[in-house]
């Protein structure tokens, strides 16, 4: 392989790696050689460049006058031989996209890549939803579902179950049917503002007349785009429709956003970073290109001007901040394993965790000392290994001394093999956290690795002394993120069912202003502080009771 290497020009064009006569790897560079070299030092250490070099036995490569001409060239190669290892190849078939034809008496319908002739709705990531689409379309609008539509005498069984109106019967005006069509087109566009008034006209108009069965069927429709403008939305957005490419490591999520909507995502595992742009061209190989692409990374000019040819769009480096908000969540929510483990290996310099426990203590203002301990396995929270803790030896307000008695709580039921030995413990807190959890794990001589995670600052404390900022590695911060937050909101649901426990009496003593005969009142009135709560102002007054107990109430136990 070096020897054919060696042949390779050092000038701009386009390479191709093959097993005979059989293409398998289609690429572009500045400097062929240059770059085969490196697919050549990466097979040492990457599996997809050493799957490509050992299956070759043959390199060709075709020169360019630029790297534009490259770019253009090497998606033709790739569209025309699909090579195993291109990603591009795989999303440049197209996806799914719903059509409105331009016929007499137009129908919807589900195609791909450049099939389509009529305006075109999409793109959809999966087949299943387009064609889910589709039947919705049938059903509210009752365009026809016969194509190409024949002329019968007898409408067919799909219009006697609502599915179409039966034109090739003449059994609806062509103008009524253009009504529907600019309704179903208005629900795909998510553009109702202009149509719901034709809407409206036409059922007055029918209600006139005494078609009942024909207003019911634009009374459908008429709440089916009524709700689809109070859908959701991502407020604060210049565009209305977009396309959103949100790179997060190897993670490369796509958005879909319509009518200032977000209709549709899809997460792309990239085989390295350097992959992002030929998702992209592949993306727009046969797919409309949108008003707007947002991006958070920067990409070639090379790429830039190939999709100019595809079509007019503006292209934006600057994303919201809500809808960067949106995008995190979703894409933090299909971590791959493969992902994190790289992840911990770059920046903690050990393998992924499998398991993670969390830990946190909570009190209200020294009373009610509570902990909990939560349980992150292999990319989700087991919710089923959650444990909760009444800290016993302490109290008063002592978070170091009571986080002390729940590790070593846990970690004699660890270190006697009650529960499964985790990677590393995770404690909701700073260094002086951190200390204790270290005394702890010693003591018990547990294998662990411990780490604790600060409210404030969102910086990551660890016992090796690296200390690394959440926030600017968001794949970690999803994940420990989510373990702190977690081991918090139990260890505060389990203080505040305790204080609840302690019964109405217990409350309505603490709380001032509340004599002894309203307190019997109210015992043989409610049972619990619930019920209280939830009584309606009216009726605590005609018991004699200021309805304001219920915010002193609120104010204790919140």
């Amino acid at each position: 392989m070096i020897e054919l290497i060696k042949n390779a020009p050092q000038t701009c064009g386009v390479y191709l790696f093959k097993k005979g006569n059989k293409v398998l790897y289609v690429g572009k560079a500045k400097n062929i050689k240059e770059r085969l070299l490196q697919h050549y030092r990466q097979a040492q250490e990457n599996l997809k460049e050493r799957s490509i070099v050992s299956n070759s036995n043959q390199i060709d490569w075709i020169i360019t006058k630029n790297e534009y001409e490259a770019l253009v060239l090497e998606v033709d190669l790739i569209q025309l031989h699909k090579p195993k290892y291109n990603v591009l190849h795989k999303h440049g078939g197209g996806y799914p996209l719903i059509v409105i034809t331009e016929d007499q008496f137009p129908t919807v319908k589900v195609v791909r890549g450049f099939q389509r002739q009529g305006k075109g709705f999409g793109p959809f990531f999966t087949a299943k939803k387009a064609y889910k689409v589709k039947k919705l379309i049938h059903k509210l609008f009752k365009l026809r579902t016969c194509d190409p539509m024949p002329v019968r005498k007898e409408p067919c069984m799909d219009y006697h179950l609502g599915l179409c109106s039966g034109p090739c019967a003449g059994l609806i005006k062509e103008k009524d049917y253009m009504l529907s069509v600019k309704s179903a087109q208005s629900l795909l566009s998510g553009q109702v503002s202009e149509i719901l008034p034709e809407l409206y006209q036409k059922l007055e108009e029918y209600m006139k007349e005494l078609q009942f069965e024909k207003c019911a069927v634009l009374r459908d429709q008429i709440k089916a785009l009524e709700k689809l403008s109070l859908g959701q939305s991502v407020s604060g957005l210049s565009f209305a429709h977009a396309d959103v490419f949100y790179r997060m490591g190897r993670m490369l999520g796509i958005y879909l956003i319509r009518s200032s909507k977000l209709v549709d995502k899809e997460t792309v595992i990239l085989e390295s970073e350097d992959e992002v742009e030929e998702v992209i061209v592949g993306f727009y190989y046969s797919n409309p290109i949108p008003e707007t692409i947002l991006l958070n990374f920067e990409l070639s000019e090379e790429v830039i001007k190939w999709l100019s040819q595809k079509g007019k769009f503006n292209l934006s480096f600057h994303i919201d901040e809500n809808l960067e908000k949106l995008i995190k969540e979703n894409l933090g929510h299909v971590v791959p394993y493969e992902v994190l483990r790289e992840e911990f290996i770059k920046l903690l310099k050990i393998n992924a965790p499998i398991r993670i426990e969390g830990f946190d203590v909570s009190h209200f203002y020294g009373e009610y000392i509570v902990a909990s301990c939560v349980v992150w396995e292999e990319g989700a929270m087991n919710k089923k290994r959650y444990r909760r803790y009444r800290i016993r030896t302490v109290n008063k307000i002592d978070d170091y001394a009571a986080l002390e008695e729940l590790l070593t709580r846990r970690a004699r039921r660890l270190k006697e093999g009650e529960e499964p030995m985790p990677d590393v413990w995770l404690i909701d807190g700073g260094l002086g956290q951190l200390t204790v959890g270290i005394k702890v794990r010693d003591n018990y001589k547990l294998p662990i690795k411990v780490f604790s995670l600060a409210k404030e600052n969102e910086i990551l404390y660890t016992e090796f002394g690296v200390n690394i900022p959440l926030k600017e590695h968001p794949i970690l911060y999803r994940v420990f993120g989510q373990i702190r937050d977690e081991a918090h909101r139990f260890a505060l649901s389990y203080n505040k069912k305790l204080r609840l426990k302690e019964g109405l009496k217990d409350v309505l003593d603490r709380i001032k202003g509340i004599g002894e005969v309203k307190k019997k009142i109210i015992y043989n009135n409610f049972e619990n502080l619930y019920e209280l709560l939830k009584a309606e102002e009216g009726h605590l007054r005609r018991l004699g009771i200021n309805p304001s107990i219920k915010q002193e109430i609120e104010k204790y136990i919140s």
